[in-house]
């Protein structure tokens, strides 16, 4: 087998150097007949998983018609109940056994934690603890985290985000000094740090939307307040801020908002939905 592959065909002449991969890595084994649409189409579903994994899995393919008396001896000491057959091997013995066709989704949530780096798990659980709100649990895991892996700068990146999330920007902007300029991740963090500091001496949020409420036409309050929207991540309110400034002013700040949207576009990375849409409005205001 090429070591450098991650999709094998499955024989007779192989299938103990596969099973004994499953000690270093998972191995997904399918068990399927070309002949069959549903496993055809299942093995469609499979070979993009394996791809997007990226050498994190094999997936192992064994093709029941030219292997029948391997696919029917796997069949039987693996418990599987109909074709396509799929087992999740890791460490060397069977972690799950699916029958019949699976959804990405089903095959996922066993794969997922199987295939995730150390970093990858504990961004996941800083990334929950975020999701209920528990920002300042979060820092705490990864902080006792850190202690151990102190050179990591991947969680040091997601430490410093965790630190503008809580507000301590100071402590935020001491440790991105410290981080290589190439660190991975660390674009995100360093723009909203940079919107941070456009608004150090700003009026706050609530002040800011009474002074709108009082005059629709306060431009620099919009403005101000688009900023401090994106640095709670209300993205959407943001850029229709700014879109409102740039259809009414062109050259409010030099043509200010239209240049802090493309801002925000670039935090959002080139796929986000939002950027992608206000992209267009903008494009369309222009034009």
């Amino acid at each position: 087998m090429n070591e450098q592959s991650f999709v094998v065909d499955v024989t007779e002449a192989n299938i103990q150097e596969v099973l004994q991969q499953s000690a270093d890595q998972p191995v997904l084994l399918y068990i399927g007949m070309q002949s069959d649409p549903a496993c055809s189409a299942q093995l469609g579903v499979l070979e993009a998983l394996a791809a997007a994994y990226q050498g994190k899995l094999i997936l192992a393919k064994v093709a029941a018609e030219t292997e029948q008396m391997l696919a029917q001896q796997l069949v039987n000491q693996l418990q599987v109940r109909a074709l396509p057959g799929q087992v999740v091997l890791h460490q060397g013995r069977p972690v799950k056994v699916f029958s019949g066709p699976q959804s990405e989704e089903q095959l996922r949530e066993v794969l997922d934690p199987l295939t995730m780096s150390p970093a990858e798990m504990i961004r996941q659980q800083v990334e929950a603890l975020m999701a209920e709100g528990e920002a300042g649990q979060a820092l705490e895991l990864l902080q006792n985290i850190l202690q151990d892996e102190p050179d990591n700068h991947a969680l040091q990146v997601l430490q410093v985000n965790l630190l503008l999330e809580l507000g301590r920007i100071d402590e935020a902007r001491q440790l991105m000094a410290v981080l290589p300029t190439d660190a991975e991740g660390i674009a995100q963090p360093k723009a909203k740090l940079a919107f941070y500091e456009m608004v150090a001496d700003a009026p706050a949020r609530n002040e800011l939307a009474a002074r709108l409420a009082d005059n629709d036409n306060d431009h620099e309050a919009r403005y101000q307040l688009a900023i401090r929207l994106v640095i709670a991540d209300q993205n959407e309110e943001a850029l229709e801020n700014l879109l409102t400034i740039v259809r009414r002013d062109r050259e409010f700040r030099e043509d200010g908002a239209r240049l802090l949207m493309l801002q925000v576009f670039d935090q959002l990375g080139q796929g986000n939905p939002i950027a992608k849409r206000y992209r267009g409005k903008l494009f369309g205001l222009m034009h």
